[in-house]
């Protein structure tokens, strides 16, 4: 089980979403990529949450600082994007994971009576999608790309920051 890990990673990488509603995986996808790179990383956690969000009750304690990769409802579909802490409404309303995550990580956070660390979710605009299908559009697996290249220049530089890149786009969803 997560939690009882006893190392903490310095960077944790979590990619959010549901590979069965094809776009809407971009996050899962990219963390999938980089575990490819990195298996024996020990500085940068790497984890998919695909399906409940209150599994990231297991997860928090496993890094410092949090970079969370989701897909968010936005046109262009393929845009990489800022997303406002303060809420958010999910790219694919039917998936199991339809919750907040801002305000999971909050409440979450309240429940374990600390502080929130330093974190921040990177997101790639998705149309939303109609039907189940897995595998990405080519604009989605593009802006894909442009994270995993992103994300290994900062892992393999050490910059464990969360700071989004100022090529990504403000992006308010509330």
């Amino acid at each position: 089980m997560i939690a009882d890990q006893r190392f903490v990673h310095l960077l944790g990488i979590i990619g959010v979403g549901n590979t069965l509603a094809g776009d809407d995986g971009a996050g899962n996808a990219v963390v999938s990529r980089l575990k490819e790179k990195y298996p024996d990383s020990t500085d940068v956690f790497l984890h998919n949450l695909e399906t409940d969000p209150l599994e990231l009750w297991d997860v928090l304690p496993s890094a410092k600082k949090f970079i969370f990769v989701d897909a968010v409802a936005g046109k262009p579909a393929g845009r990489l994007v800022a997303v406002s802490k303060r809420g958010m409404r999910r790219a694919w309303a039917p998936s199991l994971h339809n919750m907040d995550l801002p305000t999971v990580i909050r409440q979450l956070y309240l429940l374990r009576g600390e502080d929130e660390p330093e974190w921040n979710i990177w997101g790639v605009t998705i149309d939303i999608p109609d039907h189940l299908q897995e595998g990405l559009s080519s604009a989605v697996s593009e802006a894909v790309e442009s994270l995993v290249e992103i994300l290994s220049e900062r892992i393999e530089s050490e910059d464990y920051s969360v700071e989004v890149p100022i090529i990504f786009e403000q992006f308010e969803n509330t």
